[in-house]
């Protein structure tokens, strides 16, 4: 076993990537299109469902190899994944029933507020706010569902960070592997509970734990920490602290990368407070923001040098940046109340759901034909908000009426 305490030198490692073409290690890259899905909460959760309307409409859902998702982005893969058996894809490769089979579940699950039970509920002796989470996501979405009811192909892959090891654990139908701890073959672990594990914002509802007892994991090379307590128990946090653009299994195994970002770039605070909690949680904040940054200089970088095709989409870029004369009308001051829209598991407006649905559709929809990857119009602006019915959006209340859930 390796002693963990000598390391490898990582400079020779990535100079003998490097001569082989490739910088950051991708020994399995194929000629095919991967879409990663950020965190950001339910926020992320919408904005994602947006752009997948419009990947649908372009016949590229169906296109799509590898999906990668990271916290609130895991929740709409999630269903997605499970979903994707009842789609039917016509012979354009668009998917004619994808608003009552993945968009209709979703809004309304998005006026559902679930994180300040699940806090209050891990305040009580013996509970976790974890699995408060896990039974929200299982009796509002994925109905007992584990990782082998999911679809085999595209290849959806959902991650959390292991606070045990400080590095990723990947899930997906095929296997579970943390690369320090060892891989599970065909894992059979509650869909609910793994989309927990990937969106469980710390501190509060987090961490995860994920009994592996009765899952035989796998030595694998290089895992240093393949004993107890780890092959055991996986002790988890929100993907989106390890990355939150879930971009790490896509841009070693995709040619062509699809980018949705949704999380939200921390503002400027012209006085910040000088005390211990509020400055710890603004610098963590800056840390994770700059480590963002820092893939993305490096996916920009692959895609500058023709190493990638990459087709990126934020919530906080204004279309007129995508230099498209003829973006969709979703105006500066639109985009910069979308932006700011919180990051949280709690109840969405409809005005909300709508602003943000429209927000991932444009995005999408800019990214998309600026980078020369779609070239059909939508036939109108915003058409498809009148094809998804208000009842997406509504719940009947106790007297029969529809009326926004809570």
């Amino acid at each position: 076993m390796t002693n963990p305490l000598i390391a490898e030198d990582i400079q020779s490692l990535f100079a003998a990537a490097g001569a082989q073409g490739d910088f950051i290690q991708a020994r399995k890259l194929e000629d095919t299109i991967g879409l990663c899905l950020s965190g950001g909460g339910y926020r992320a959760m919408i904005y994602h469902v947006g752009a997948i309307i419009r990947l649908n409409e372009l016949g590229f859902l169906q296109r799509i190899s590898e999906i990668a998702s990271v916290s609130g982005g895991s929740i709409t893969a999630g269903l997605l994944a499970l979903r994707w058996q009842s789609l039917r894809f016509d012979e354009r490769g668009r998917a004619n029933n994808l608003d009552e089979v993945f968009v209709a579940p979703l809004l309304r699950f998005a006026g559902k507020g679930i994180d300040i039970r699940a806090i209050l509920y891990g305040l009580i002796p013996g509970c976790s706010a974890a699995d408060s989470l896990v039974r929200a996501y299982d009796r509002h979405l994925f109905a007992g569902a584990c990782l082998q009811d999911i679809t085999d192909f595209p290849r959806f892959t959902f991650m959390s960070t292991n606070l045990q090891t400080g590095s990723g654990w990947r899930f997906a139908k095929g296997y579970a592997a943390d690369y320090r701890v060892g891989l599970i073959d065909r894992p059979v672990i509650p869909l609910a509970r793994v989309v927990a594990a990937s969106s469980a914002f710390p501190p509060f509802l987090s961490p995860v734990r994920i009994d592996l007892s009765r899952e035989a994991v796998q030595a694998t090379a290089g895992a240093d920490l393949h004993r107890e307590p780890f092959i055991s128990t996986a002790v988890l946090s929100d993907g989106g602290v390890y990355d939150n653009l879930g971009l790490e299994r896509i841009w070693k195994r995709c040619r062509t990368i699809l980018v949705s970002n949704a999380g939200r770039t921390i503002p400027e605070v012209g006085h910040p407070t000088g005390r211990w909690v509020g400055q710890m949680f603004r610098t963590l904040s800056l840390i994770q923001q700059q480590a963002e940054h820092s893939r993305r200089r490096l996916l920009f970088g692959m895609a500058n040098q023709g190493q990638r095709q990459v087709a990126y989409w934020s919530i906080d870029t204004a279309l007129s940046q995508y230099g498209l004369l003829d973006a969709l009308p979703l105006s500066s001051s639109d985009v910069e109340a979308v932006a700011r829209l919180r990051t949280r598991l709690n109840h969405f407006s409809v005005a909300e759901r709508q602003l943000l649905l429209r927000a991932g559709y444009a995005g999408a929809d800019a990214s998309l034909r600026a980078r020369g990857l779609a070239r059909n119009k939508p036939a109108a602006s915003f058409d498809f908000m009148s094809s998804i019915a208000v009842q997406n959006f509504a719940e009947p209340n106790g007297n029969g009426q529809l009326g926004s859930s809570m």
